[in-house]
């Protein structure tokens, strides 16, 4: 068999594996925190911060440890994902012994994102990057929805359920994690040529360089932070708090985002490939105000009562709910972004990891301000500021295109 197609093959296996764990688990931490330990929307946005701070270590631990070499620190990742799953999951830890866990299972997640980033662009084609993260993403985003599809069914018949002892879906995301670290250790075996450090390759030493020139991807990165929030914690909350639906809902939502996801992130890669990094920026700061501010109308209702006991409210909430899980995936311009800034290839896991962390410390600092602004004014004004920060994606986009420091498609 073809050496790239068999690595191919178990780079998507793993990739896969963690999505599915991470629909099983993240997907439903809202109604885990609500359901075990009745957290308020303070709290909710307070629990932020064990679960976001190992964003902000991502730059520190990847640099630290990159002479081990992507795929290593790819099954290093998995091994932090299984042990937090694995307490969360069979242990029934206690409300501060779970932030613990959940900051182990946190790391490993976030220690995935640069990881998968960089490994894809390391496997895609010359002048497909854009193509090959897009079908990337699309079969994420598919496994995402056969997660959401399992949750749905498990809360709706009962096979899933919150409470003391065993959390049932944690459990199955723990086999799945732990299947993914079988695939990534198969795949560094396979592949250890792509684990070899880039500073080996290139005779310099691996240090992280921040350069004037990377200042838009930081830029755009920490507006992503704070915009992220939305999808996260707060596009959830309309769910769980205005309308106090449970899980099942959630899951038959996400089901909805992730089906049109599937086929919205293969057209984002193409027009990536076609645009350009700068109008591409563009589109996404257009749709992110849109999107947004449809949020922030629909969160005025169902909050205030204006639509009625009809289920009119509930609807436009549900379609506010799609849109926001959409963002998710313009994350791909930011990747291909940075690649196209970089001066040399060993500046791109390093930046991928710094941009990262600046996004989650803008996450971490904003997510209990923004819960206070949602319990003292109202959540409209929390989707209001996340569409005001649209401004800056299209300030970044005209800076690119008149300075023309990227393709231009």
């Amino acid at each position: 068999m073809d050496t790239n197609h068999e690595t191919k093959k178990l780079f998507m296996y793993a990739i896969l594996c963690l999505s599915l764990a991470v629909g099983l688990s993240s997907g439903v931490f809202s109604n885990y925190f609500k359901d075990v330990f009745a957290v308020d929307s303070v709290q909710r946005g307070l629990l932020e911060i064990p679960r976001e701070t190992p964003g902000i270590l991502c730059v520190v631990i990847l640099t630290a440890l990159s002479g081990l070499g992507n795929l290593s620190l790819m099954v290093m990742a998995y091994g932090f994902c299984t042990l937090g799953l694995a307490v969360l999951g069979l242990l029934s830890p206690s409300y501060f012994i779970m932030q613990i866990f959940l900051f182990s299972f946190s790391l490993g997640e976030h220690m995935m994102m640069p990881l998968r980033d960089s490994i894809a662009m390391d496997l895609s084609g010359e002048g497909k990057t854009g193509t090959f993260l897009g079908q990337l993403k699309g079969k994420m985003t598919l496994a995402s929805m056969t997660a959401s599809a399992a949750v749905f069914i498990g809360y709706r018949t009962g096979l899933f359920w919150f409470g003391d002892g065993v959390i049932p879906s944690f459990v199955a995301g723990l086999l799945f994690t732990a299947a993914g670290l079988f695939f990534a250790v198969r795949l560094r075996k396979t592949a250890p040529e792509l684990n070899v450090p880039r500073a080996r390759n290139t005779g310099r030493r691996d240090t992280l360089h921040i350069r004037k020139r990377y200042i838009p991807y930081y830029l755009i990165t920490a507006v992503y932070g704070c915009q992220k929030r939305m999808r996260i914690v707060f596009a959830p909350w309309l769910i769980v708090e205005l309308l106090a639906m449970g899980a099942d809902t959630l899951a038959l939502l996400g089901m909805a985002a992730h089906l049109i996801g599937s086929r919205f992130s293969p057209v984002i890669g193409r027009m990536l490939d076609r645009l350009g990094v700068s109008r591409s920026l563009a589109v996404e700061g257009g749709y992110f105000a849109g999107a947004f501010l449809f949020a922030a109308f629909a969160a005025w209702g169902a909050a205030s009562g204006r639509f009625g006991d009809g289920p009119l409210g509930a609807v436009l909430v549900f379609l506010a709910y799609i849109l926001v899980m959409l963002t998710d995936h313009f994350n791909t311009v930011h990747t291909v972004m940075m690649k196209q800034l970089s001066l040399r290839p060993e500046d791109v896991m390093g930046n991928l990891s710094l941009g990262l962390s600046v996004d989650h410390v803008l996450a971490v600092t904003v997510s209990g301000g923004f819960g206070v602004i949602w319990k003292v004014w109202g959540p409209q004004y929390v989707f209001l500021l996340a569409a005001a920060c649209s401004a800056v994606h299209l300030a970044v986009a005209g800076y690119l295109e008149k300075s023309g420091i990227v393709k231009r498609g």
